[in-house]
């Protein structure tokens, strides 16, 4: 602070006599004419499938070189926002953002911190169950309906060698349920990294046995069973209550045998 407490906004040089600010960083063309055509596909006016304009059209609109405009595409490519099929039929396809690329990219920096299966558990067992009360008291008719069916595949999943990853769509369409956008992003990054643990944990190696035996099975049915009963009630408090039981009690059968100390691995 100066004299009088006004608050210097011109930093002070450190004793080599340079400034402490950090250099400016100006974007370059590519960067520009990428961030504008980004703009366009997460504002919606560039939708799943939409064919970008001509190479030779945004050149003009731009006003840029065309090494600019590739390069410009190479990071949209990077992103999965684009695809560019080459040839005389070729162009640059839009997609929409996925949260199965944040899920992916966000496996990839847990396993390079180390982090381990039981630390996500932990994660999601803090979020489900308050979900599990928003939805409740929503009292919507469909979520009802919705959950019961949830419950049913999960049941033909079991003989289909699919279970792991049928649980999991259960915990993603209870977070769906919700309506918060916020909440069912960060739900599908932790439901991404859970659903692959799960899958491989219900198809253990030759001469094991499953974790989630048949008793196992039936107490997790009855369970899901009871939380719609619940959610159909409308008695949030509960449903939050026995949903964190759920949470505890699975968490114990997925993440036994040292599971739990697993690091996450994530490949493609």
């Amino acid at each position: 602070m100066s004299a009088g407490g006004v608050k210097r906004i011109v930093p002070e040089p450190d004793p080599a006599g340079t400034s402490r600010r950090a250099p400016i960083r100006i974007p370059k063309t590519a960067e520009v004419v990428a961030d504008e055509i980004r703009r366009l596909i997460t504002s919606g006016a560039l939708k799943e499938g939409d064919t970008l304009q001509p190479e030779a059209k945004i050149i003009g609109d731009f006003n840029v070189s065309r090494p600019t405009i590739r390069e410009a595409f190479r990071i949209l490519e990077s992103e999965q926002l684009i695809s560019v099929a080459r040839g005389s039929r070729g162009g640059a396809r839009v997609h929409e953002p996925r949260s199965e690329l944040v899920a992916r990219y966000a496996g990839f920096v847990l396993q390079s911190r180390q982090v381990s299966y039981g630390d996500v558990y932990r994660a999601r067992s803090i979020i489900e169950p308050p979900a599990a009360r928003l939805v409740a008291e929503r009292k919507s008719s469909d979520a009802p309906l919705v959950l019961r069916r949830k419950i049913e595949e999960q049941k033909a999943a079991r003989g289909a060698g699919d279970f792991g990853r049928a649980v999991a769509d259960f915990h993603t369409t209870l977070i769906g349920l919700t309506g918060n956008g916020t909440l069912i992003l960060l739900s599908s990054v932790l439901g991404g990294i859970v659903a692959r643990h799960q899958a491989m944990v219900a198809r253990p190696p030759a001469g094991k046995a499953e974790p989630n035996g048949e008793r196992g099975f039936v107490a997790g049915m009855r369970s899901q069973e009871k939380l719609v009963a619940l959610i159909e009630a409308g008695d949030g408090a509960e449903a939050e209550a026995h949903w964190r039981r759920h949470m505890d009690n699975a968490a114990k059968v997925w993440l036994g045998g040292g599971a739990g100390e697993a690091i996450v691995a994530w490949s493609d």
